[in-house]
């Protein structure tokens, strides 16, 4: 179901948090990847799309794990 580790390590990393902000999982990647801010963008479209993880905006752009985002990983 993924098209690559980078999707499966942000799901993991939300579903670990559960709820996530965006600069957050930046910071996560910020070592992984070259642009961080364009992966954390393109994955977490791909990663809703999915209806792994949902949009929640408390606190500015956040992510949270879905019931199905806990199934894949589990």
């Amino acid at each position: 179901m993924f098209a690559d580790g980078i999707e499966k390590e942000v799901l993991e990393e939300v579903a670990k948090c559960l709820v996530v902000k965006k600069e957050e999982l930046v910071k996560f990647l910020k070592d992984k990847v070259e642009n961080p801010v364009s992966v954390v963008e393109t994955v977490t479209k791909s990663l809703n799309d999915k209806g792994l993880i949902t949009y929640v905006s408390p606190v500015g752009q956040c992510y949270a794990v879905t019931q199905k985002g806990m199934r894949e990983i589990g």
